[in-house]
């Protein structure tokens, strides 16, 4: 695959940014009080992505597996 010059990621239009989108959800940063995080999309689906919007911390959870009721 050739460089783009322009910094564009190959599959995306130029100009667009990848889909996040914004959760209320406490940093996980015992320094941070914010509540705001910014939801990462992974092509993993057993683990989502979050990153807050005032310190930057990044974090990851783990979903789905076994459930026994």
């Amino acid at each position: 695959m050739p460089v783009d010059p322009k910094g564009t990621t190959p599959g995306l239009n130029p100009g667009s940014k990848p889909v996040e989108g914004t959760v209320n959800m406490k940093c996980r940063n015992p320094k941070c009080k914010s509540i705001a995080s910014t939801e990462i999309r992974l092509p993993n689906k057993s683990q989502r992505v979050y990153r807050c919007t005032k310190c930057g911390y990044t974090w990851t959870i783990n979903v789905g597996g076994f459930l026994d009721i």
